[in-house]
């Protein structure tokens, strides 16, 4: 009874760190990819954080770490606002990639989940969407953080609800779409900091979907996310008759 119960132990002890490094990780991406880079991100990235991300694979030459910091700060907003804002952008909206429209029935999904969860999506800007993929990344850390504390406190059927929820959340709302959208981020980049986050994003995401699915699955996923975003067609006659 003693060795099992110390099995036990050991499994959940092995569990918990698991889920707080990828609430940690998950958090990192969201913020990475949810708001335009500032002072303090640039600093984990080059300082508390260097070393962890080397191992991923992740490092930059020399000029970004010793570049003034105002000045990548500038920078980086130019390459997010071209990369996720301005019009031709890669859209980081699910509903976009699956619909070619935003505010679609990915963003209801989502808005569905977080309630579920017992959390309220909102908006801090105008043209902002529940289907952001930042967002959701956010709310798949934010359900690893919280089946970490449930744990944490020996509540282990909490802790297995938070952990179907997020596996369910990520395989309905993620698995189809934004392992490929990384993708071709990374490929429009021109600044390495988001070429090297949003590859090394696209490799998490896979890791975690060869936990979640069988090989058949996974071939299929890889399926759709060689997938170009969904784009509309639209009536060359409507368009001159109307003056878009």
């Amino acid at each position: 009874m003693a060795s099992e119960a110390t099995g036990d132990t050991v499994f959940i002890q092995n569990r918990l760190e698991e889920v707080q490094a990828l609430a940690g990780l998950f958090g990192f991406f969201s913020r990475c990819i949810e708001a335009e880079a500032d002072a303090a991100l640039l600093g984990l990235v080059r300082g508390e954080l260097r070393s962890t991300l080397a191992e991923f694979g992740v490092k930059f030459d020399e000029e970004f770490y010793h570049a003034p910091t105002e000045k990548l700060v500038e920078l980086l907003a130019e390459e997010f606002t071209g990369l996720f804002v301005a019009p031709g952008c890669v859209s980081p909206y699910a509903s976009v990639a699956e619909t070619g429209c935003l505010f679609k029935e990915p963003a209801d999904k989502a808005m569905e989940a977080y309630r579920q969860a017992g959390w309220d999506y909102q908006n801090r800007l105008s043209g902002e969407f529940p289907d952001h993929i930042g967002t959701m990344l956010g709310f798949y850390a934010n359900l690893a953080g919280a089946e970490a504390a449930a744990l944490s406190t020996g509540d282990i059927p909490l802790a297995d609800e938070h952990k179907q929820r997020r596996e369910t959340f990520f395989l309905d709302l993620l698995a189809e779409w934004a392992p490929g959208w990384c993708r071709r981020a990374a490929d429009a980049a021109l600044q390495p900091f988001y070429r090297q986050i949003l590859t090394m994003v696209e490799q998490a995401l896979w890791l975690e979907l060869e936990q979640l699915v069988d090989r058949r699955r996974l071939r299929e996923l890889v399926e759709l996310n060689r997938r170009e975003p969904k784009r509309l067609d639209y009536d060359a006659d409507f368009r001159k008759a109307s003056g878009l």
